[in-house]
């Protein structure tokens, strides 16, 4: 999954020149996102958003029915304009379906902007407080009732609208833990009726048990009963990135990170085995980017190494395959990757070739993982790939100081024979389970196993 962050788009990708056609400048870079490997596209959001209650923000929702018009280079709000908009977002998904590339939109079905026509058009939408006045959250954003039956139908055929008239193949939802699970499992199997191929992605890091599993229970709708279906097909790895860059920022051991695997510190029950959970470093509100923290570039590419090998959907966030520092946030503020003078150009082949190695290797396309055991640095990770016809071992120091040390994989694991680098001719052999190995700072080994 490779996130495109809109706001960074104000500029040609290819020459650098100021052009507010956001659209079509990202439409540009499709093509060397395709090559890299990357089989999905999740857009920040693209519906016409607010400035209320502050500065405006794409997660200010004004109008779910229309594309904000400036990342078409465009103003104002009369027909043709909405034409328009729609058009150029159109342009982009056909663009990226043409390379093969799925497109997720960004949901935000849990509050609109206070100035959302539907505060007046619908007041009955809305949680009102003792006052009658509209409940609003952290974020100043007002708050859906979705114990309101219209409100969970108005949702589920908008999100309709924008599967089947406009082209988007999932939705990556908002804060999905503010909304009842039930509603989200009737969306999800809604919208699989009408494109199979739909996928449902949740913003979470609690309340995996419940989000993450099947669900059994009432639906959305009177009468409607559901036995075991998915109301999410994946889940966003917050606790994973954050343990992820405590490592790289020399502020955690390795441990946190096998801890927030599966099974946050905070939380009694973990996801259920098999979820399939976002791994990457960086994304739209960690700050700084991943290549500003202690470990840098080389830092940055050693998580990702974990990241492509690990079980789980890799995840980029645009910018990382060139080095990319310049930072970001949810407010609108128009900020620039360096496509024309990338820091580190060279970044996109090692994601090429992790990504090629991920898609091929059968314990890493299919595998189950087994964490083993790294003697001496806190911050050498390893874990084996095990699949029917494949077993593969991944050894990655996150430091910035060179290893020496061992790997021990559990009784009855089969890590045994010889160890092939499969990014170079390196060849290492176990003795009883334990392999002796030398690895310099941020370097990796992710070794096809031969007994």
């Amino acid at each position: 999954m490779y996130q495109v962050w809109l706001n960074y788009y104000s500029r040609n990708v290819r020459d650098g020149h100021d052009s507010f056609d956001v659209f079509a400048n990202a439409a540009t870079h499709l093509n060397a996102i395709a090559a890299m490997g990357v089989t999905a596209i999740q857009l920040s959001p693209v519906q016409t958003f607010s400035s209320e209650p502050r500065m405006g923000t794409p997660y200010s929702v004004k109008d779910y029915y229309a594309v904000d018009p400036t990342y078409a280079g465009l103003h104002g709000s009369d027909t043709r304009t909405r034409q328009q908009s729609l058009a150029a977002l159109k342009r982009y998904i056909e663009r990226a379906h043409r390379l093969g590339l799925r497109v997720i939109m960004d949901c935000v079905l849990h509050s609109t902007a206070p100035d959302n026509a539907l505060v007046s058009q619908r007041p009955d939408f809305y949680v009102r407080g003792r006052d009658g006045r509209v409940v609003k959250n952290q974020f100043g954003f007002a708050v859906l009732d979705y114990n309101n039956p219209a409100v969970r139908s108005y949702m589920i055929d908008m999100i309709k609208f924008w599967a089947l008239s406009v082209g988007f193949d999932g939705c990556r939802a908002d804060l999905a833990a503010t909304i009842r699970v039930s509603f989200w499992a009737t969306l999800n199997s809604d919208l699989k009726k009408a494109k199979p191929s739909w996928m449902m992605v949740a913003e979470i890091s609690d309340r995996l048990d419940e989000y993450a599993g099947t669900y059994s229970g009432p639906g959305s709708r009177d009468g409607e009963r559901y036995e075991d279906v998915y109301a999410f097909d994946a889940i966003y790895g917050v606790d994973y990135m954050r343990a992820l860059r405590g490592i790289v920022d020399r502020i955690a051991s390795g441990a946190a990170l096998r801890r927030a695997w599966n099974l946050p510190d905070r939380l009694a029950r973990p996801a259920p085995a098999g979820t399939a959970v976002y791994r990457g470093i960086d994304n739209h509100d960690q700050r700084p980017r991943a290549t500003a923290l202690a470990g840098g570039n080389d830092g940055m590419l050693a998580a990702m190494a974990v990241s492509f090998t690990l079980d789980g959907i890799p995840f980029i966030f645009n910018g990382q395959e060139i080095g990319e520092t310049t930072g970001t946030n949810i407010f609108f503020d128009r900020l620039y990757i360096r496509w024309t003078s990338p820091p580190h150009p060279e970044d996109a082949r090692t994601f090429a070739r992790l990504l090629r190695l991920r898609q091929t290797h059968p314990a890493l396309v299919r595998g189950t993982t087994v964490w083993c055991a790294t003697s001496g640095s806190g911050s050498v990770i390893s874990f084996l790939r095990t699949s029917a016809d494949g077993v593969a071992l991944v050894v990655v120091n996150l430091s910035s100081r060179p290893w020496t040390g061992t790997v021990t994989a559990p009784p009855g694991q089969p890590l045994t024979g010889t160890i092939s680098d499969l990014l170079s001719s390196r060849a290492d052999v176990v003795v009883k389970q334990t392999l002796r190995l030398t690895l310099g700072p941020y370097q990796y080994l992710i070794g096809d196993v031969h007994a």
